[in-house]
């Protein structure tokens, strides 16, 4: 038989193969490798997060269903407790109309009630049947026929029955010398060493000698009406496993899980488990052992219900607690029901690796889809990418076939029409530059303009300054010349020769010291007393000031004044003193008569308000327009040139605007513009 040996070269360039078949399949630089890589990470990355967001989900839910469940279970429990208190309660209250019972104590004679006591504790199943008179002292003790010492019952219940003369139930704390004077059966029977207890508070003592009695109390009357006592009677919950056995096998139906009670409850004493059918590590009944701290915390110590996730004794559970009140209101304990945790977890597990599972399969099948898919698109794509090298070195007659209706058909399409599209792209991009050039244009002029309002500022700042140094230097001299001069004139008779030349100067002097008050008026710029005005009032307050003034006799005035225009946070002077200089100068304006229109309304923005002026005078020339709020400029023969600088001052002040909107032969519109809630603050 002859055998075929291979070269070892050929098994090389198998393994060669191979590997370079891995590298295009899984490599960063190719397109196949980025395809198959993405695909796969593309369906792995949400698969594990839909797995664990699923499985997050579903234990939420089937955790918050079994809570609810358990809740709804807390409420049965507690309904059987209820029950059982009930059922003692309507007991006592029947066997207290006993013939025996009233007949012994109108007697006093415990003659034939020891037989008939005894019946009645059996049949009721009681550890405690006490009978006491009206005073409150022990009659006689079923458990304890010689221990009727006559001591006094303070028990609240008690009380409360020999108060009210009506039967109560409640649960009580007993305390160990109670339960003595009883019987020492009971008070072996709650008497429990405190476990140590993983998660409980920590506990200075270590056992507890006091017992949680559920027990009633009913007066005891005659046929005739006549009260004669109370009879009490009570069942000891330490070490009583009734109730918690009674509410499992009702509520959880004894099921289990590993070994384990699925189902529990208990009653605590204080955060003491007294009666229970939750396990020990060794099957034994849990008595002795605490509740968690935030348990005891919570219903204990605030008195509140707890529900959630706690620790009971030695596993998880998912728990309902609240507490058990004596019949003062004080917490004494707490009844709990709760549901094993841990089926509930591995039936999250389980869903979970079948989430995961899936998960795997699927991330698979799509890795062995992307490698088809990956080389049918990569193969395409790599001929157009060497055809695009060629163009960028210049060689433009490269054409890609477009055979397939694809998205690759359209992208070689596309490609064989770009050059074409080359020059429209250029075109493009110089109507773009254009577009730019004619912003920047735009936005210069506006830089120009703002640069332009701050020298105008900054000007009326400085001439301001100047202003007030030469008003005060000049008001001291001149108001010893007007007051020199005045003085003369009034001791000159009417026909003395200098009485002329006097004359002049102290109307001369009275016109400097108008220029003087102009000056302190516009250096002064007084801190604007802002409050909530109406510019239609102040519009209106100023026509009727000048109404009747002479150079107003031939101006007809009409307003057009918004009804609505909302009130701005402005000085109210301030702004009588801008529109009266305004109205002034557009009277001025027309000497021979004309129209003075004021109108009112909200800016463009409905953030402010505008009141407009405008006249029907020969309008401002260009070159005046220019230094119109300057400072001492004026083209008048007697004007001072600060009414308008002072105004534009104002206005700038309330973070307003004083705009001018002028034409030659046509009139002239000025406008104040204010923002409605005015400047923040008045630095």
């Amino acid at each position: 038989m002859t055998a075929v040996l291979q070269p070892a070269g050929g098994r090389r360039g198998i393994a060669r193969r191979l590997r370079e078949r891995a590298r295009g399949l899984f490599g960063g630089a190719s397109i196949q490798g980025r395809l198959v890589r993405n695909f796969s990470l593309a369906i792995l990355i949400p698969a594990l997060l839909t797995a664990l967001v699923g499985a997050g989900v579903i234990r939420q839910r089937v955790l918050a269903q079994a809570q609810a469940q358990v809740d709804s279970d807390l409420e049965a429990a507690k309904e059987i407790y209820r029950s059982s208190l009930d059922r003692l309660k309507n007991a006592i209250r029947i066997h207290a109309t006993r013939m025996v019972v009233y007949g012994a104590l109108s007697r006093r004679d415990t003659l034939g009630l020891a037989e008939e006591m005894d019946r009645i504790r059996q049949a009721e199943r009681l550890d405690v049947l006490t009978l006491a008179d009206t005073t409150g002292r022990v009659f006689y003790r079923s458990r304890n026929p010689n221990g009727a010492d006559g001591s006094d019952l303070t028990d609240d219940a008690v009380v409360r029955a020999m108060k009210e003369l009506s039967p109560v139930a409640s649960t009580e704390v007993f305390a160990a010398d109670a339960l003595l004077r009883e019987t020492p059966t009971l008070a072996r029977q709650a008497a429990m060493t405190i476990a140590p207890t993983p998660r409980a508070r920590p506990r200075r003592d270590t056992q507890i000698t006091s017992g949680l009695m559920m027990m009633a109390a009913a007066p005891v009357f005659t046929p005739a009406g006549r009260h004669l006592g109370v009879l009490y009677g009570g069942t000891l919950l330490n070490r009583n496993y009734e109730i918690v056995d009674k509410i499992r096998q009702t509520v959880f139906k004894e099921g289990s899980y590993e070994g384990l009670p699925l189902g529990t409850a208990t009653i605590f004493q204080d955060d003491v488990r007294i009666s229970t059918n939750v396990r020990n590590a060794d099957g034994t009944r849990a008595v002795g052992t605490q509740a968690s701290a935030e348990v005891t915390e919570q219903v204990r110590d605030r008195g509140g219900d707890w529900t959630g996730r706690a620790f009971v004794v030695n596993d998880w559970y998912l728990s309902a607690y609240t507490p058990i009140r004596n019949l003062s209101g004080q917490t004494i304990g707490m009844l709990y029901v709760g549901v094993l945790e841990r089926p509930f977890t591995h039936i999250l597990w389980r869903t979970l690796l079948a989430f995961l599972g899936i998960a795997l399969g699927g991330v698979l099948l799509v890795h062995v889809v992307a490698v088809r898919v990956a080389t049918r698109i990569s193969q395409p794509i790599h001929a157009m990418a060497e055809a695009a090298q060629r163009v960028a070195h210049g060689d433009y007659s490269q054409k890609v076939p477009a055979a397939s209706h694809d998205e690759l058909g359209h992208l070689a399409r596309h490609f064989n029409a770009m050059m074409s599209e080359l020059e429209r792209a250029h075109q493009v991009l110089r109507e773009s530059a254009d577009e730019l050039e004619r912003k920047v244009a735009q936005r210069t002029a506006e830089l120009e303009a703002v640069q332009a309002h701050l020298i105008q500022s900054e000007k009326l700042a400085a001439i301001g300054k100047l202003a007030a140094g030469v008003a005060h230097e000049i008001n001291n001299p001149l108001t010893g010349v007007l007051t020199n001069s005045s003085l003369m004139l009034e001791d000159l008779d009417v026909d003395h020769p200098w009485r002329e030349d006097i004359q002049t100067i102290v109307t001369e002097t009275l016109r400097c010291r108008n220029i003087v008050k102009g000056l302190l008026d516009f250096a002064r710029q007084t801190k604007p007393q802002r409050s909530l005005i109406s510019m239609n009032q102040v519009a209106e307050d100023v026509l009727a000031l000048v109404r009747n003034q002479a150079n107003f006799r031939d101006i007809r005035v009409a307003t057009d004044l918004d009804p609505h225009l909302p009130a701005v946070l402005a000085d109210n002077d301030q702004m009588r003193q801008v529109v009266l200089n305004i109205v002034l100068n557009a009277a001025e304006a027309m000497p021979t008569g004309g129209d003075l229109r004021v109108s009112s309304g909200p800016d463009p923005s409905r953030t402010g308000v505008e009141l407009q002026i405008a006249d029907a005078g020969p309008g401002i020339p260009a070159d005046v327009r220019a230094r119109l709020f300057e400072p001492f400029f004026t083209t008048k023969k007697s004007g001072t040139g600060l009414g308008l600088a002072i105004a534009y001052g104002i206005v700038e002040r309330h973070n307003g605007q004083l705009k001018v909107d002028t034409t030659v032969g046509r009139g002239t519109t000025f406008t104040i513009a204010l923002p409605i809630r005015g400047p923040v603050d008045d630095d």
